[in-house]
């Protein structure tokens, strides 16, 4: 039951759930205030939309059994939409920018022609499905490798860059995620293929203006992410509190491989590709980034656990360590002469007291719950005294990039989804 007021939003959001066929009553607005009479007079009144009698309407929606229709489970499909011309540009901008189909910048036109020659860059079928996005807990809508061509197009994407977006949309990692916490994504491209796009692995290497590829590819992937649970709209099926500035572009670029020390694999390699393979690895849950200068040898343990620890909440177990190769080389004369070295020294080392670690909101509504059931670690680490440490980082990666023009290094809240190999996609 809802009031009449919130008729739109609720058959909105009971599509976003998945439940697109969900049994609503509509009493009119408002409920709250009103005397025991004025109540009485609408249980015994009628639907404020369906001006039906509102007790027969519930009687007979609780006991009426379920259709086909809201027995169905699967993969929601969007229909296609076609606007049928003559339009200008200014046309079809507008038509999408209300819809939030777009992301309010210069889109280009997705005509028939234009994604047809985007498919021609691939040898999978434009009906094959790559994935789901959701746009609320439960709804999965699907999308294909025609839905991605389109927003290629819309992104000002080329046929050269729709392989790697491909590959990026086969992840199935949503750049435009509807959680309240405003979470986003980024992409890291390694193997031969960063010179055949020219994709950025140094100076502005996260920033879309200063690769096309990486700004196109990315762009892509968030029009695709909003576009296949129906437009990107606040409140509706784009839920971030805040909002990420690299929602709109997630970052696409790089490893700086030239700058990794000897011993030192790339990200690709460490994830099981051979060197000459062109990959892509994404990574998910990304909020915020802490930048730092350059260790100092007094100091250094204290200078990591500090830079590391002191960003997001620790239910946020993710942290992708961002290096300047101006950076490696005190790394390599405190012992760590591979990546895995580093990534196991964080894990061990980087902690928080039992007492402050349980007293995290965010660890409060996601794990003490699990902890209560007796699931692991999170059941020992409750039972733990106030001033034992939690090591609580498990998902740690280090990617080399950037300019050298400081010794500076990041560190992202991130936590690495997958790898696709781009090659699959041609």
């Amino acid at each position: 039951m809802i009031v009449d007021s919130l008729e739109s939003l609720v058959r909105d959001k009971a599509i976003n759930v998945g439940m697109p066929h969900l049994r609503l009553a509509f009493t009119p607005t408002p409920v709250g205030g009103k005397t025991r009479e004025e109540l009485w007079d609408y249980v015994n009144g009628h639907d404020a939309v369906s001006g039906q009698p509102l007790m027969a309407g519930i009687v007979d929606y609780l006991t009426r059994p379920l259709n086909e229709n809201e027995t169905r489970t699967g993969i929601v499909d969007r229909p296609k939409q076609q606007m049928l011309g003559p339009f200008t540009q200014e046309d079809v901008q507008a038509y999408f920018d209300d819809r939030f189909w777009s992301d309010n910048l210069p889109i280009i036109a997705p005509t028939q022609e234009r994604v047809a020659e985007m498919l021609e860059a691939t040898s999978h079928k434009p009906d094959e499905q790559l994935g789901t996005f959701s746009a609320g807990s439960a709804s999965r809508w699907g999308y294909t490798v025609e839905t991605a061509a389109i927003n290629a197009v819309m992104a000002g994407a080329e046929p050269e860059h729709f392989p790697a977006i491909l590959a990026i949309a086969a992840s199935r990692t949503n750049p435009r995620g509807s959680s309240t916490s405003s979470m986003t994504t980024m992409a890291v491209f390694n193997g031969p293929i960063v010179e055949e796009l020219l994709l950025n692995d140094g100076t502005g290497a996260l920033q879309a203006v200063y690769s096309k590829s990486g700004a196109v590819i990315g762009r892509a992937w968030a029009l695709l992410a909003g576009n296949t649970v129906g437009g990107s709209a606040p409140g509706t099926t784009y839920l971030g509190n805040q909002g990420n500035p690299m929602g709109t572009v997630p970052a696409v670029f790089a490893e700086n491989v030239a700058g990794l020390p000897e011993g030192w694999d790339p990200l690709h390699v460490q994830k099981g590709f051979g060197t000459e393979e062109n990959v892509v690895s994404t990574f998910g849950g990304c909020q915020s980034m802490s930048m730092a200068q350059v260790f100092k040898d007094e100091n250094w343990q204290w200078h990591i656990k500090r830079t590391v620890g002191g960003l997001g909440s620790p239910n946020q177990s993710s942290k992708l360590l961002l290096i300047d190769p101006a950076v490696t080389w005190p790394l390599l004369r405190f012992g760590f002469d591979t990546k895995e070295k580093l990534i196991d020294w964080v894990k061990t080392n980087v902690t928080m007291s039992k007492f402050n670690y349980w007293l995290d909101q965010d660890v409060i509504n996601h794990k003490r719950g699990i902890a209560l059931s007796g699931r692991e670690p999170y059941a020992s680490w409750l039972a733990l005294a106030d001033d034992e440490q939690i090591a609580y980082l498990e998902n740690v990666n280090v990617v080399v990039v950037g300019g050298s023009g400081n010794v500076r290094w990041s560190v992202n809240e991130c936590g690495y989804r997958t790898s696709i190999r781009v090659d699959d996609w041609r």
